[in-house]
């Protein structure tokens, strides 16, 4: 809970879980729930083995070190500078095996809040009981649709539709999409990995994230999934603003 934090007159909630999937070796999945500076984040490891893995743990480790900041425009930019360092370090160190990692962080200041994110890792907003997806996916199965090559139903059909075209670590400079918009009381965002979203459809999260706390919709999500085959691994952070002074 962050009551009246540091620039933002706002109470809040957050709660993350991560789980592996049933036929990973480890999960690759990582998540910063950082409510005292206002940055939440969901990392997705790409690649093969271990090497997905670090570069997930890698973003949300070096997202620790983001510093107080005295507007979201300064918030945003240092946030972004420390995801551009995590692409540098992950490109000079990847050599023949050349990690990456989606990220998609969430961002907040002065009643306002802004999303950054690379790969397929997605934000979700319930404002006033309508459920809205934020982020738009870097994925070649998007970029087919965005390119008019194919329709949506067409593309769902891709067989290798999934693969990743942008993550931190896996091109020499990092493209960051962004989105921003005001807060309002009663606002709920969710931040989740794909192995989260290919289970639960937006009806399916949009009724959990309806409950009363970020611990009980995150909760629910998980006894959701209980028993579900899990092909992939699964972590969300669940944000709620209870209130904005």
């Amino acid at each position: 809970m962050a009551d009246n934090a540091r620039g933002f007159p706002v109470t809040l909630e957050s709660w993350g879980w991560s789980q592996k999937g049933d036929l990973r070796l480890e999960n690759q999945d990582s998540f910063l729930s950082w409510n005292e500076r206002l940055l939440w984040a969901v990392a997705d490891g790409v690649g093969s083995s271990a090497h997905g893995g670090e570069a997930g743990r890698l973003v949300t480790r070096m997202l620790l070190t983001t510093p107080h900041a005295a507007s979201l425009d300064e918030h945003v930019n240092n946030v972004g500078g420390i995801l551009r360092q995590g692409n540098d370090i992950l490109r000079a160190h990847g050599g023949a095996t050349q990690a990456a990692s989606t990220v998609v962080a969430l961002l907040m200041h002065g009643g306002e809040a802004a999303c950054l994110w690379a790969g397929d890792s997605r934000c979700y907003l319930l404002r006033d009981g309508v459920l809205y997806q934020c982020t738009r996916e870097h994925t070649l199965r998007q970029e087919k649709i965005d390119n008019g090559e194919l329709t949506a139903p067409e593309a769902r059909r891709m067989v290798r539709g999934n693969i990743i075209t942008n993550a931190v670590g896996a091109r020499d400079a990092l493209r960051l999409d962004e989105v921003r918009f005001s807060l309002r009381g009663g606002d709920k965002f969710l931040l989740c990995s794909d192995g989260l979203s290919n289970l639960l459809g937006p009806d399916a999260l949009a009724a959990r994230l309806a409950r009363t706390s970020a611990r009980e919709a995150a909760e629910d999500m998980a006894r959701a999934v209980d028993g579900v085959p899990q092909p992939d691994n699964i972590t969300l952070v669940a944000v709620f603003i209870s209130s904005l002074r």
